[in-house]
């Protein structure tokens, strides 16, 4: 079989889909009761992708694709968005309806199929009949509606959610954005197909897909999964260490005690944005004079003081058993770096070691 660079780029990304698919399901890391429904939407779309875009002219693969699964997967994910945002519709009486639409279109497919397709018995009237031609393709209209509607009711839930946290409402902002933008390709596509007569429109979908999964593999799975450590690193920090204490930091003249004791008890350094403003309002002095202070009192520079606090804070965790499962990014930003490379270029220059090695030495010693 020869591809196209499209198609090797559909194809790598369906098999992404398959792989982050299963790993949500499979791995501890990814795995819960949450990202279920995201995986079940992953695996059902990278399904109906290589299905679609591949095309087999064989029965079963046919007619598996042929099956409204268009009304199943915008439920996946609004329960996935209702669980990830812990919404009030999760007790709804009316929630587990939304599925009825999928369940009575299935149904009512496999009784025309019974006749179409296997000869099972005959209904009276043919499959070219205007009254079931005109239902195939009200299908597809009310398909396409059927998703738009979820995705906006998404939008719309997490940019009113106040209680829910700022990333993961963040997220899915975006993701109904962009399942919004493809839903725009779907009828594109659809409109090429009834008033052109080219050949595969259905091409840019499959593409505007696997460039979905590539968003959601880094951005819904991964980092998500990454803001939920760093609250379970915080609070079980809280509850285990005392605050970090860099041992090479001074004190003992006018300004310093009072700077250690603002890292020490308000954790300022856990902050990833913290700059010389905020410690100098916090001391009651100007930039200038909190720049004069690191000079003379403190006797290092503001970034390299703050990163001694963070890469003693990452060291501590890095060394508590209790924090082990946690992945070292989780670790670096709960810690107060900006960035993975942050955290791993400051962590190195201050130990000599990488995180990881710092770890797994720690684990062996």
């Amino acid at each position: 079989m020869t591809l196209s660079l499209s198609g090797f780029f559909i194809l790598a990304s369906v098999v992404q889909g398959l792989f982050i698919g299963l790993a949500i399901l499979c791995a501890p890391f990814f795995r819960s009761s949450t990202n279920n429904y995201l995986a079940g939407f992953i695996l059902l779309v990278s399904g109906m992708t290589f299905l679609g875009w591949q095309e087999f002219d064989h029965f079963w693969p046919d007619y598996f694709w042929s099956l409204m699964w268009e009304f199943l997967i915008p439920v996946l994910l609004f329960q996935y968005a209702l669980r990830l945002l812990q919404h009030p519709y999760l007790r709804a009486p009316w929630l587990p309806w939304l599925y009825a639409p999928f369940v009575v279109v299935l149904v009512a497919d496999i009784i025309f199929d019974l006749d179409f397709s296997f000869g099972v018995y005959t209904l009276p009237f043919p499959q070219q009949h205007p009254a079931y031609q005109f239902y195939d393709s009200l299908l597809d209209s009310m398909a396409l509606w059927w998703n738009i509607f979820f995705f906006g009711w998404i939008f719309r839930i997490a940019r009113n959610d106040r209680n829910a946290a700022a990333d993961k409402r963040r997220w899915l902002t975006r993701f109904s954005i962009a399942l919004l933008l493809v839903m725009s390709v779907w009828f594109l596509s659809d409109y090429i197909q009834y008033r052109t007569a080219v050949e595969d429109p259905y091409s840019m979908l499959w593409l505007a897909l696997s460039l979905l999964f590539w968003y959601i593999a880094y951005v819904g799975v991964y980092q998500l999964r990454i803001v939920d450590e760093r609250a379970e690193i915080g609070a079980l920090r809280d509850q285990l260490l005392e605050p970090a204490t860099p041992a090479n930091v001074s004190v003992g003249n006018d300004y310093s005690p009072a700077l250690r004791q603002l890292m020490e008890e308000e954790q300022l350094y856990r902050n990833p944005d913290l700059g010389r403003q905020v410690v100098a309002e916090q001391l009651g002095i100007s930039e200038g004079y909190l720049s004069q202070v690191m000079s003379t009192q403190v006797g290092q520079p503001f970034a390299d003081y703050i990163n001694s606090y963070r890469v003693e804070e990452a060291k501590r965790l890095l060394s508590s058993p209790e924090f082990s499962p946690y992945s070292l990014e989780a670790i670096g930003l709960e810690a107060g770096f900006k960035s993975r490379s942050a955290f791993y270029t400051c962590f190195k220059k201050a130990t000599g070691t990488t995180p990881g090695m710092f770890r797994k030495e720690v684990k062996t010693s």
